[in-house]
């Protein structure tokens, strides 16, 4: 079935705007060099013609992105992505029937508008769809959000080292890596390791989640473990002071979280971005402080859904209603 179609977002209306004043732009340029060529015997409705017909350009050029993301989500969310998000991602599963169709909707964005790239490795369905419920999952608390700082994915077929080099070197220990300079919004992630942090649920480590929880800290520029979502000016000092006092725990070897979190304030952030979404319940019991910290800054209050975030997927008999919300039998719909 087509998606439906949302109303008219904040990130439209600002792509509205921008088009306008490109429209406005290219409008007196344009009108400036007609009159320029006055004097070589270019009509007045010549140049008018001109004019206009270059700002319609313009404003039809830039409102490009809006009737692109709206014939994607006029297709219908293919029926093997459902399958990846039923099969791998508790936080979907873990979602009422209108979540999860925000959360598709949010799937089939990132998918059709950022690019996901094998290096020496064939994608497929699962490895596609867990790097966008990667993307999805720490910013779904913002349902206007738009990943501005991300355009590529890329895929390795294992880990690597700063070189960016994966052929067998006793130094491959790196994951995931947010790029920077030239690789800026760039991100690289192993390809085991990415299906790996989805198969296993409760574990805390999830190098994907990690990867984007870097890049929702990046979100006022720096990568330095002070989101700039979720904190106002009077909770930045306690944030602060908590990351302190929990880092000065995990030295004492008295805190169950990661201790690659000491490697300085990003990285904490980080690994307690995948504690926050994996095991939620556990996180809140052990460490309430820092459990309402990030519910504070993802706008996310998971501790209801703990159970649900650990139950395993069921297995769906022919009959049964489709996962995938169609209103079909799971014979008729997805399962074909």
């Amino acid at each position: 079935m087509p998606q439906e179609i949302p109303a008219t977002s904040r990130w439209e209306r600002s792509v509205r705007r921008s088009a306008v004043a490109a429209a406005v732009l290219a409008f007196f340029v344009l009108l400036g060099i007609g009159f320029a060529l006055r004097s070589q015997g270019l009509p007045l409705g010549a140049i008018a013609a001109m004019a206009v017909g270059g700002a319609a350009g313009a404003y039809r050029w830039a409102t490009g992105p809006i009737r692109r993301r709206r014939a994607l989500l006029a297709q219908p969310f293919p029926a093997a992505w459902n399958e990846v998000l039923e099969r791998d991602v508790a936080f979907f599963r873990a979602l009422d029937a209108d979540e999860k169709e925000r959360f598709r909707r949010a799937v089939q964005v990132f998918l059709g508008e950022k690019r996901v790239t094998g290096i020496q490795v064939e994608l497929d369905d699962t490895t596609r769809v867990l790097v966008a419920a990667s993307a999805v999952i720490p910013i779904f608390g913002f349902p206007e959000w738009e990943w501005h700082q991300i355009r590529e994915v890329l895929i390795y077929p294992g880990r690597f080292d700063h070189e960016f080099s994966f052929d067998g070197g006793a130094q491959q220990r790196i994951l995931g890596m947010v790029g920077t300079g030239v690789m800026n919004r760039v991100m690289i992630l192993s390809q085991p390791d990415l299906i790996a942090g989805f198969r296993n649920p409760g574990d805390r480590r999830n190098v994907a989640l990690h990867e984007f929880a870097h890049l929702v800290d990046k979100s006022d520029g720096a990568v330095d473990g002070l989101p700039a979502v979720g904190l106002d000016r009077a909770t930045v000092g306690p944030w602060m002071e908590l990351v302190r006092r929990k880092m000065t725990e995990m030295r004492n070897d008295e805190s169950d979280i990661d201790l690659y979190g000491l490697t300085n304030e990003s990285e904490f952030f980080a690994v307690a971005s995948e504690y926050f979404f994996e095991r939620p319940g556990v996180l809140e019991r052990k460490h309430p402080e820092l459990y309402a910290m990030l519910a504070q800054v993802f706008r996310q209050d998971l501790k209801d859904r703990a159970t649900a975030l650990r139950r395993k997927p069921r297995a769906f008999g022919r009959n049964d209603p489709c996962p995938c919300g169609s209103g079909l039998k799971y014979k008729r719909c997805c399962l074909r």
